[in-house]
């Protein structure tokens, strides 16, 4: 099956609207070792996504919740498809279509516990995705202007496959929404030695980026293009390539042959894969009791030397800590903050949100992010056993299932014989 999908002028200028071949290949810019990029990546790469994937009939898709498969819905993947699952074996009972993207979910069962985070933010342009596909060779190189500038599309193998690129800008379906639901990347062979170029047989794979807390599913793939080529007008030469520079030579848009002239270099192919986050809506819509929950921890630092005896008016330090473990960024994030009754606050700095009347208000914190409230204080009763410092949280979009860190509290005493002030 064909697909088309619209690029500007920015992104390259010689080509407007190319025919653009489904995307079970990768094809690499650094390596022809047939057996690389066959395991699960390691190091700075690893839990990336290997091992919440599976293969379906030729093809891939993205378990994203118990009972639910994510993937490319011009695949035509319906029910009683089957695929295999950390050992167990899975039938596809329903399919939903989503009629505003390329996607589909496969309900399936028996149900399972690991599956994929979704990625639901807009900002994985620029960023370095992880890509799967179902693996080729790379075939002979193509040479124009005296250079290696790509390699034909070699034999198909039908074996996963992982490599990486980045994303540079996005783009919309020929028929569909123009919200930029597709991003874009480039064959390059600039951005890492990993970088690879999907192909034909590669759609319904997943490409995975990283956030504060780990990896999460952005996108799924869709098409390339352009893919066709010829060194002359003569169709009967034509040959599938991923080319890093397709100056100098004929690409097929789909309707006809035009040429990329050599001052156009370099001219690479393209990859345009459906974005997750502008989709998220018919996501979370389609799949019952899916969730995108977000750790809220919080904590105290304080002044912990300050000298026993302190009179009143003497001043001491506090900062409130609030951390997002993630996996999801939280909005509209209240904290509760009571204070002491030995203490006065004498002003505050909140390093994100703001502060007033004992509610610290942020607008988000971000998966893996941190913030702080540092408040000035005087001593109002030096007195022993002054009180307590309170924290807790009070409000935010995302649900938490970790109410142990919600809120936090210390204790101030000064005891008749201290020689330090202390805090328990």
């Amino acid at each position: 099956m064909k697909r088309t999908f619209q690029t500007s002028a920015i992104i390259w200028a010689c080509v407007s609207l190319f025919h653009a071949q489904r995307a079970v290949a990768l094809v690499y810019c650094a390596t022809n070792v047939v057996d690389e990029h066959r395991v699960e990546p390691v190091g700075a790469l690893a839990n990336s996504g290997w091992n919440e994937t599976a293969e379906i009939d030729q093809w891939m898709g993205t378990v994203i919740y118990s009972n639910a498969m994510l993937t490319a819905q011009h695949l035509r993947l319906g029910v009683y498809a089957h695929f295999d699952y950390e050992g167990t074996r899975h039938t596809v009972t329903a399919v939903a279509l989503d009629e505003k993207s390329d996607f589909t979910i496969l309900f399936f069962t028996p149900a399972v516990t690991n599956f994929a985070r979704i990625n639901i933010e807009t900002n994985d342009i620029c960023s370095l995705v992880v890509l799967q596909g179902r693996g080729t060779e790379r075939g002979e190189e193509v040479v124009t202007g005296g250079h290696t500038n790509g390699w034909k599309w070699g034999e198909v193998l039908k074996t996963r496959r992982w490599g990486v690129n980045r994303y540079f800008g996005e783009d919309n379906y020929s028929v569909g929404p123009t919200n930029g639901v597709l991003a874009v990347a480039a064959f390059d062979a600039v951005s890492d030695p990993d970088e690879c170029m999907l192909t034909d047989g590669d759609s319904g794979g997943p490409g995975f980026i990283q956030t504060g807390s780990g990896w999460k599913l952005a996108t799924v793939n869709y098409a390339v293009g352009p893919d066709q080529f010829t060194f002359s007008t003569n169709p009967i030469s034509a040959f599938h390539a991923a080319l890093c520079d397709c100056a100098g030579l004929y690409y097929y848009n789909g309707s006809t042959w035009c040429y990329t002239p050599t001052n156009e270099s370099p001219a690479p192919c393209l990859m345009a894969n459906t974005r997750t986050a502008k989709r998220i809506d018919w996501i979370t819509n389609t799949v019952p009791g899916i969730t995108f929950p977000a750790d809220i921890g919080v904590g105290w630092r304080c002044e912990t030397n300050q000298p026993s005896g302190r009179q009143a008016a003497e001043g001491l330090w506090f900062e409130v800590v609030v951390a997002n473990a993630g996996p999801y960024t939280a909005r509209e994030l209240a904290l509760d903050v009571v204070w002491s009754g030995g203490v006065r606050i004498r002003n505050s700095t909140a390093s994100q949100g703001s502060f007033l009347t004992n509610r610290w208000s942020l607008p988000a914190l971000g998966d893996g992010a941190a913030a702080t409230l540092r408040v000035d204080a005087v001593v109002w009763r030096a007195a022993a056993g002054w009180g307590t410092n309170r924290v807790s949280v009070s409000g935010s979009d995302k649900p938490d299932g970790v109410a142990s860190n919600n809120s936090a509290a210390f204790a101030l005493h000064l005891p008749a014989t201290a020689t330090r002030f202390m805090v328990e």
